[in-house]
């Protein structure tokens, strides 16, 4: 039976780097082996504690962030639509060096919170992600009255065309069926059991009134953020009706800036004093972190006690995590079988696979010669990373084709397995070459992807003796991949991919002949084709 009690042994390495694996964008080896000390307690402690992101985006033409520059210079600045481009790699940039669950929060808030960076200002871009940051491990209740404000927010989802005349219901629409308490099974037209059609429409005009408005006049008192203007002119007085689903509450109109503030609050706690809500939110994170699907025991044992922690804590996610997080059930130590249906159960992101090899081999676009601040910036996370590697597998960050987000995360019946879809995986196996080669695009030399790895290099510099073929396949495989590996596929990767015809011997001796004479002509290749082996095999395709 799933159990939501803690488990309160030493985590070891493997699920040390299963824990590692799902709450950060990847481990190195000395980061699972430091967490293989840790009891899930301390490990889980470590993870929650982290301190604000303190640099800025960078615009490569002035070298310099723009941040709080408006309006913009005319010249020595990029235009906007690269400037949303970058404020998107700052973010990347951020969770790539990234040790603590931040950053896996702040993708876990902007799927929940779906927004898009397609027009507008590209400062907006920044503090939304700034506002995620903010309550990655805050009140998930305090953030959906924040986002009722923000100014990203108003734009992706048209709410600063919803006035009292004329309402505009996109917002409160995703808000109740995304955003917070979800649907229910629908027991009747208009009625989702949850909520109800007539309760969009009251939420709608309770929204109404907001306008874009980038100003530094108006900021928020606890984030220091921007957010949208409060336009009583185009507010609607009305008194707001809500259905049986929400006790028929009542919140009455108000015709001033405070009072529009003050119906947002009261509609917030109605929708959060919900248990629903809390249960609806505790699914989500289950879904991102540990298992897609959710049984009828699991709903009861796991996602019932969590959200009863999150709803007494006034939405605190550490709350929910915590119990998650050490629990016997996401170490699948709560039945017979330990080795069944946790570890390496689910598909990597796109996102999680770059990342993780770039974390993991320790790649990365500022230590490669020749780099400038445009070929960081631009090349490789705006257009490199972002614009062709995610985009091709389905990860296209702040262009999602739907407000539910990336397939991965919410579309059954496949869940995650929406990622290896034949129109996507062959950008996932292209990775390996990309970063062997330095390509953008594999077999197009123009084009230059902005990180390289020298694998021989790495592996002179992390294999304990890289002259011994056993230990250099071991010391990969057994890190990089969520289990280790059966006799049949460590013998694909040592005899069939690092070997050759070679035997172990006549490795040690070409590797002491590299050594010697500098002549890698053997060795190398050789290297690079286990490094392929590893990237492009379905092992490393799962965390």
């Amino acid at each position: 039976m799933p159990d939501i009690t803690p488990y309160t042994g030493l985590l070891g390495t493997r699920l040390a780097a299963h824990l590692l694996r799902r709450t950060t964008f990847g481990p190195t080896k000395a980061q699972i082996l430091d967490y293989a000390t840790k009891t899930p307690a301390q490990a889980t402690a470590a993870l929650l504690n982290f301190t604000a992101i303190t640099n800025f985006p960078i615009d490569p033409l002035s070298n310099s962030t723009w941040i709080n520059t408006i309006p913009l210079p005319s010249i020595g600045f990029s235009e906007e639509n690269s400037l949303r481009g970058y404020a998107v790699g700052w973010m990347l940039d951020n969770l790539r060096t990234d040790n603590t669950i931040r950053s896996k929060m702040i993708l876990f808030l902007h799927q929940n919170w779906m927004v898009d960076d397609e027009s507008w200002n590209s400062i907006d871009i920044y503090e939304y992600l700034k506002l995620l940051e903010y309550y990655s491990l805050g009140s998930y209740k305090l953030l959906a009255q924040k986002m009722c404000r923000d100014n990203r927010m108003l734009v992706y989802l048209t709410g600063y065309q919803n006035t009292g005349t004329s309402p505009n219901e996109n917002f409160a629409r995703e808000f109740l069926e995304l955003f917070t308490i979800g649907k229910g099974p629908q027991i009747a037209v208009g009625n989702y059991t949850n909520y109800t059609e007539d309760d969009i429409k009251a939420a709608a005009k309770l929204l109404s009134g907001y306008e874009y408005n980038m100003s530094n006049t108006n900021r928020d008192a606890d984030t220091n953020l921007r957010y949208c203007a409060a336009s009583t002119w185009r507010h609607s007085t009305a008194n707001k009706t809500f259905s049986s689903a929400f006790q028929n509450t009542v919140i009455t109109g108000t015709n001033t800036t405070a009072g529009m503030q003050s119906e947002i609050a009261q509609f917030i706690t109605m929708v959060f004093n919900q248990t629903e809500t809390a249960k609806n939110i505790c699914r989500k994170l289950y879904r991102y972190y540990l298992n897609r699907e959710i049984s009828t025991t699991v709903e009861t044992d796991i996602i019932t006690p969590m959200a009863t922690a999150l709803k007494n804590n006034n939405y605190n996610l550490t709350f929910a995590l915590n119990l998650l997080l050490q629990s016997k059930h996401f170490y699948d130590l709560d039945d017979a079988n330990a080795l069944d249906n946790k570890v390496g159960a689910m598909v990597k992101s796109p996102l999680d696979l770059a990342m993780h090899t770039f974390r993991f081999f320790g790649i990365s676009p500022f230590n490669l010669t020749g780099n400038t601040p445009y070929t960081i910036w631009q090349d490789f996370y705006r257009q490199g990373l972002k614009d062709v590697f995610l985009q091709n597998a389905d990860m296209y960050l702040f262009n999602s084709t739907t407000v539910a987000g990336f397939a991965g995360y919410y579309l059954a019946p496949k869940w995650d397995r929406n990622w290896f879809e034949t129109n996507t995986i062959t950008q996932r196996y292209y990775l390996g070459k990309m970063l062997l080669e330095n390509k953008l695009h594999p077999y197009e030399s123009w084009a230059t992807f902005g990180v390289q790895i020298d694998f021989l290099n790495w592996v002179q510099t992390n294999i304990s003796n890289p002259g011994d073929g056993n230990k250099v396949v071991d010391e990969l495989v057994n890190y990089l991949l969520p289990e280790v590996p059966t006799a049949d596929r460590r013998t694909y990767f040592l005899n069939q991919t690092l070997l050759g015809t070679l035997s172990l011997t006549n490795w040690q001796n070409e590797w002491n002949t590299y050594l010697s004479t500098g002549i890698a002509t053997i060795v190398k290749p050789r290297l690079e084709l286990l490094f392929k082996a590893i990237i492009f095999s379905q092992e490393y395709q799962l965390q």
